[in-house]
């Protein structure tokens, strides 16, 4: 049995069939018979031969619209074919008054008909909703997709190239983190690119980075032997810590987002070189940097003092996540084997959400140095 759709030639009986002209026709003439008289007039063979083709015609054409289920164009098809065969029908049988009721029905069809065509077939559609696919991974573009909170759903590998964080830290972060949206355009990789942003199916929104051609890109002065990375701990420097500990409060203020932040201490007991403590103290350092984020912010603010910020985290995922560092890597362990006394992590963890007073590095800082006691 073919499921194909049913072509012009098969035979599909049903109610609409009954409805063609020629069935139609036989109550038009009826009704003219009740309204007829003996001031009949006689009607030329060629008006007849003309009136029978156009009827045949619009016969064909309603067959076509039954076939084709275009149901809103069978109405206006029969008020024409009936509208044609009263005139002359009308004038034969003497029933004069009939005559003008054909012209108006042939006329107001031909007109529906028309107007139901355009808006049919050669109106142009509505705008259509592009899904857009919201795995990126593999497009050549630097692109994300985000839900209407800004959270990551997918992003492209060109983007997190650019950004320079991985893929497990950017999926369910906020677009915010990299992508500053309070401006039209971002600096990233040495080009300057602008922000295109798009709204997709479902609240969701599609952002893509276009480079602007021709647009010199200043690296950030920085003095002389300043750096962002603290070579011998590989955590963050305090004055880069600054600067993004402040970018990430202005978020809370203004975009409403949120921060935890902890303060990691190790201290020594025991009767041992310091040499030898800065060697343990530096190796756990490298264990904390490989074991957060890529978009958080790890940096030394004191002689063995850690300060762990974490952007887009609630306090309790912060208190678990900090939880995993207070723990000696294996590393770490065998270090401390060979040491003469024991080494402690003391640990706080903050939170901070809007509306959020706190404006500087310095004032979390604080928050944290209180909730450990000093």
């Amino acid at each position: 049995m073919s499921d194909a759709s049913p072509s012009l030639f098969t035979l599909d009986i049903s109610a609409r069939w009954f409805s063609l002209p020629p069935c139609i026709a036989l109550f038009t003439v009826m009704v003219t018979l009740l309204f007829s008289s003996e001031a009949a007039t006689p009607v030329d063979d060629s008006v007849w031969g003309l009136t029978g083709l156009f009827f045949v015609v619009l016969t064909v054409l309603y067959g076509i619209f039954i076939r084709r289920d275009f149901i809103k164009g069978l109405f206006p098809v029969q008020l024409i074919a009936q509208g044609l065969l009263l005139c002359p029908l009308s004038l034969r049988l003497g029933a004069r008054m009939f005559q003008w009721v054909g012209v108006t029905m042939a006329v107001c069809g031909a007109v529906v008909l028309v107007v139901i065509y355009y808006q049919s077939y050669i109106s142009p559609p509505g705008p259509v909703d592009i899904a857009i696919p919201l795995t990126l991974d593999r497009l050549p573009l630097p692109c994300a997709a985000t839900d209407a909170e800004g959270n990551v759903l997918s992003i492209s590998d060109a983007l997190l190239q650019l950004a320079q964080i991985s893929r497990v830290s950017a999926i369910g972060t906020k677009i915010t983190l990299f992508l500053p949206l309070d401006k039209d355009y971002v600096d990233m990789g040495g080009k300057k690119w602008r922000i295109l942003q798009a709204s997709m199916q479902e609240g969701t929104y599609y952002f893509q980075l276009e480079e602007i051609r021709g647009a010199t890109v200043t690296p950030p002065s920085r003095a002389e032997g300043e750096s962002f990375v603290d070579a011998a701990t590989s955590l963050c420097t305090r004055a880069y810590a600054v600067k993004r500990v402040g970018e990430e409060l202005y978020r809370i203020r203004r975009y409403q987002r949120r921060m935890s932040a902890a303060l990691l201490r190790m201290t020594f007991q025991g009767n041992n070189a310091p040499a030898k403590e800065d060697d343990i103290f530096n190796a756990y350092c490298r264990f904390v940097r490989t074991h957060t984020r890529a978009m958080d912010i790890a940096c030394l603010v004191g002689a063995r003092d850690i300060l762990v910020v974490l952007p887009e985290t609630q306090l309790d995922s912060a208190e678990e996540a900090v939880g995993r560092l207070v723990d000696f890597a294996p590393h770490v362990q065998e270090q401390l084997a060979e040491f003469d006394g024991a080494a402690e992590i003391q640990e706080r963890v903050a939170f901070w959400g809007s509306p959020s007073e706190d404006t500087f590095f310095d004032q979390v800082l604080e928050k944290l140095a209180k909730a450990l006691g000093t």
